[in-house]
């Protein structure tokens, strides 16, 4: 199916496509880049690389010790950098959701503590707030983009945060954080944004966005997996306990009682995933190697390609609107009694082709559709257009 009559180069070879092994490997297409992405050549060597010389970080003073604790302070200034923020305000964390929990604990709420979110938003940036907090959604026009009005109208009465995705990772529609940032800001509320979607996608600016705090997990961006990322804005630390204590974060210790570092050491206890650390800063260097510009460039045409080619096939139903901002994330449900498991399976065991099923960590936004989940596919720059055509092809052969 050719949907355009010129077709760039890069879109039917994809993006370094060669530094991905798992696709010189496997025949399979990879459709799944939403849930977690591939990783590139230079990654899996460092990763690698440190454990031929690992040792604990900023515990001892042996040479291979303070070698592996350089290299990994410099693994936080090179993430820093990428995003524009000063090392001092970047936490390593397990993952997104550790992240997000760790703001959720450390800022003390209570079921007085009002919380804005939106139906957008995965488990990870709902569940944390539900359990401790009183949560209120702000509402999501038709193009699946969060109304900035009843935003500024719910912020009149005093909340303690809002936290929203940057990009929904059922959608793929990119939020205005920007504006949403402002109007916490106007309103003297603390913003949160969940980034988990949008990190080694779209360019992630913290001084541009203007948030408070900034969650991400490293393995959606080409990363390993176990790490994850937190901005904390140096005037926003102060209101932040650590919750979590031991060892690495401590300056004096006592009987009764200990005095605590600052900046990230106060809210890294015990060992951090030294490797993934490395391997994260390898990632974003690889970002920083092919362009963010000509990523987004490649996915934006992705994107346009996929939906207008599932346009064609009329059994098949796109339920949520699309923004004018997006990434190449789209779901859909199925005409008729059709299981979506049962179409996710087929495409794996005959097609080779990985997608995801189900509800995606966000039941909130599929209930609101009365849809028992959908079936996603997410793509990245190592996706092609013969990719896109094979999976309609394949839809084509198990629909109709």
């Amino acid at each position: 199916m050719e949907l355009f009559s010129v077709v760039p180069d890069s879109h039917l070879s994809g993006l370094e496509r060669s530094e991905f092994p798992q696709l010189n490997r496997d025949a399979v297409i990879y459709f799944d880049s939403a849930s977690t992405a591939l990783k590139p050549n230079n990654v899996i060597r460092s990763v690698h690389r440190t454990y031929h010389g690992i040792s604990n970080v900023g515990r001892s003073g042996h040479r291979n010790a303070e070698r592996v604790t350089s290299e990994f302070e410099q693994s936080r200034e090179i993430i820093a950098s990428f995003m524009n923020c000063s090392s001092s305000e970047l936490i390593f964390s397990l993952n997104c959701t550790d992240s997000i929990n760790l703001i959720c604990n450390g800022l003390q709420l209570s079921k007085k503590d009002r919380i804005i979110v939106s139906s957008l938003e995965h488990h990870s940036n709902l569940l944390p707030w539900l359990k401790v907090a009183r949560v209120e959604f702000v509402d999501v026009n038709a193009d699946g983009i969060i109304d900035l009005e009843h935003l500024d109208k719910l912020l009149m009465t005093p909340a303690k945060l809002v936290s929203i995705c940057y990009v929904s990772n059922v959608t793929g529609n990119i939020q205005p954080v920007e504006k949403i940032c402002e109007i916490a800001r106007k309103h003297g509320v603390i913003s949160l944004v969940d980034a988990a979607q949008a990190m080694g996608h779209i360019s992630v600016d913290v001084r541009k966005i203007g948030c408070d705090v900034l969650a991400f997990s490293i393995h959606k961006a080409f990363g390993p997996s176990g790490v994850g990322g937190l901005f904390i804005r140096e005037t926003v630390q102060k209101q932040i306990i650590n919750f979590r204590v031991g060892g690495g974060m401590v300056d004096r210790v006592t009987a009764v009682g200990a005095s605590y570092r600052s900046g990230p050491a106060k809210f890294e206890a015990g060992t951090p995933n030294i490797e993934g650390v490395i391997g994260a800063a390898a990632a974003f260097e690889f970002i920083n190697s092919v362009g963010q510009e000509r990523i987004e460039q490649h996915n934006r045409y992705l994107d346009t390609y996929l939906r207008s080619a599932i346009a064609g096939l009329d059994m098949i139903k796109l339920p949520f609107g699309f923004a004018p901002c997006r990434i190449p994330i789209v779901s859909m449900v199925f005409q008729g009694d059709v299981d979506i498991n049962w179409v996710s399976t087929v495409l794996s065991d005959s097609y080779d082709i990985a997608v995801n099923s189900g509800y995606q960590c966000n039941q909130l936004l599929y209930n609101q559709y009365s849809l028992k989940g959908g079936l996603r596919v997410s793509l990245h720059m190592y996706n092609t257009i013969g990719e896109i055509d094979s999976l309609i092809s394949a839809l084509s052969d198990i629909l109709y």
